[in-house]
């Protein structure tokens, strides 16, 4: 079963976000616990605790499991755009130039690995095992034209 935590309205560009979350996807939780520690960007921080309460909310749904046996993995990791507050900033000649001060929201979902992929074996086995055999439809092989007189004097004649 998995578990989601959200990140709303951090104040950091979400390009710079997803380079960790492109860093991140698809790793087991222990891997990117260790990745996202040592990483020297500063949005490596509030990925790090977010990651510890997707964990911590998985633990919450499965009571009965624990987080050592059932290999969770960053199933999914999505980084928007959030609010963006404009500022202006004084600019030759009496104009300004406009300051945009970007936010994210991030969306982080972890899931058992081993669940699904013995739910996701299982299933492949039986629907291949299932899937009917189709005969294979040898194609006719024609044999090629030649030409004859009568098709050498219409061509000449369109020409």
């Amino acid at each position: 079963m998995e578990a989601v935590a959200k990140l709303n309205n951090y104040p950091t560009s979400p390009r710079k976000m997803r380079l960790l979350a492109d860093l991140i996807r698809g790793m087991e939780v222990d891997k990117a616990l260790g990745v996202l520690q040592f990483n020297p960007k500063h949005p490596a921080v509030p990925l790090f605790k977010l990651l510890k309460s997707a964990i911590n909310n998985w633990e919450q749904k499965n009571t009965d499991a624990k987080v050592e046996d059932a290999d969770l993995i960053v199933k999914t990791i999505m980084v928007d755009g959030g609010r963006v507050i404009r500022r202006m900033r004084p600019a030759p000649q009496g104009r300004g130039y406009r300051i945009r001060k970007r936010s994210n929201h991030v969306t982080l979902i972890v899931d058992s690995k081993t669940e699904k992929t013995v739910k996701a074996t299982k299933e492949k086995v039986v629907a291949k095992a299932e899937a009917p055999v189709a005969p294979v439809a040898t194609p006719e092989v024609k044999k090629p034209r030649t030409r004859t007189k009568k098709d050498s004097a219409t061509s000449k004649t369109t020409n």
